[in-house]
């Protein structure tokens, strides 16, 4: 690839991200390809082909594919909020629309899902993984506590003690805006581990070539677009980030977005690079049913205390957050 093939490339990328962030905040509203074209500064004609060779996806399909995982996002979380409801504020104007188009894509109807159809599609997750989970006997949980409140900050804590594994704090606090620049991946992520280090090397890189790297103040995130749970593999988006102190303009396959203020469920894990997953699972199955609270909205993320490759043991120390709200 010559360099100004490469430069056209990220513009490319730079245009239609910026659609891209544009629908996971407006997904809902009624909008068209001459509105999202002009968002990208491309003719629509143009835009409708150079959406599709960069996301695998026409437009109206993404738009739709959006809205249904969403929905059924809060079919799951929200149990009281009518289907009727969920559609509705999901972008969708009649039920009986939502009720095709839903069944269409997830085989089961939307009641269906809620009443336990989603177990079963989630495995997809778990056949499609490249982690080993041979050791997944020492995620074994043997006990979690009552809520307390730690006195040292006031958050709402609890602790998930484990068999053969350090027990895990989770607390729920209120983080602020966090403005970062990103590199996004669309596409199978589990287990490319040179792949996931490449993208983030690439976004190192820019960010030292602009003094943009301020240790310790810069922090390091995967935020995650999608639910795991939910989105195939093959479509699912995730940002690199880096935290940004200054404003900084989108560049090429770099873009600039802001990790949303709010409530979020935390926990810190010091563990091996292919138990991740475990560690996600842990959360969302032990202490999220207990917790009274729910998932919101917002993105999950991750967020990278160390280098595993000056760790003794090469181990990952890692802080998930989920957002939240009272259920």
């Amino acid at each position: 690839m010559t360099a100004v093939q490469k430069k056209t490339n990220n513009e490319y990328l730079k245009r239609v991200n910026r659609v891209l962030d544009y629908l996971d905040d407006h997904y809902s509203e009624a909008m068209n390809l001459e509105q999202l074209a002009q968002l990208a500064n491309f003719s629509p004609y143009h835009f409708h082909r150079i959406f599709k060779s960069i996301t695998g996806e026409p437009l109206n399909r993404y738009i739709q594919r959006i809205r249904l995982e969403k929905a059924a996002a809060s079919l799951i979380y929200q149990p009281e909020t009518p289907v009727s409801d969920i559609a509705f504020l999901c972008g969708f104007n009649a039920s009986s629309a939502f009720s095709r188009a839903f069944k269409d894509h997830f085989a089961v109807s939307a009641t269906q899902w809620r009443q336990g159809a989603y177990e079963e599609f989630s495995k997809n997750r778990k056949v499609n993984s490249k982690s080993d989970h041979s050791d997944s006997n020492r995620w074994q949980m043997s006990l979690l506590s009552s809520m307390y409140i730690d006195p040292s900050n006031h958050h709402s804590c609890w602790t998930i003690s484990m068999q053969d594994k350090r027990n895990i704090k989770v607390e729920v606090r209120h983080m602020p805006d966090i403005t970062v620049a990103y590199i996004r991946h669309i596409g199978e992520f589990i287990g490319e581990t040179e792949k996931w280090a490449g993208l983030f090397q690439r976004l190192v890189t820019w960010a030292s070539a602009r003094d943009l790297i301020k240790c310790p103040e810069t922090q390091f995130f995967t935020v995650f677009r999608d639910d795991l749970n939910i989105t195939d593999f093959s479509k699912f988006k995730a940002d690199v980030c880096l935290s940004l102190t200054e404003p900084v303009k989108p560049e090429g396959e770099i873009g600039i977005s802001v990790i949303p203020e709010g409530k979020y469920a935390t926990a810190c894990f010091e563990i091996d690079g292919d138990e991740y997953e475990q560690a996600w699972d842990m959360i969302y199955r032990e202490w999220l049913p207990e917790s009274c609270y729910q998932p919101d909205e917002r993105c999950c993320f991750e967020r990278y205390l160390n280098d595993p490759n000056q760790h003794p043991e090469n181990k990952h120390i890692i802080e998930i957050f989920i957002p939240v709200r009272p259920l």
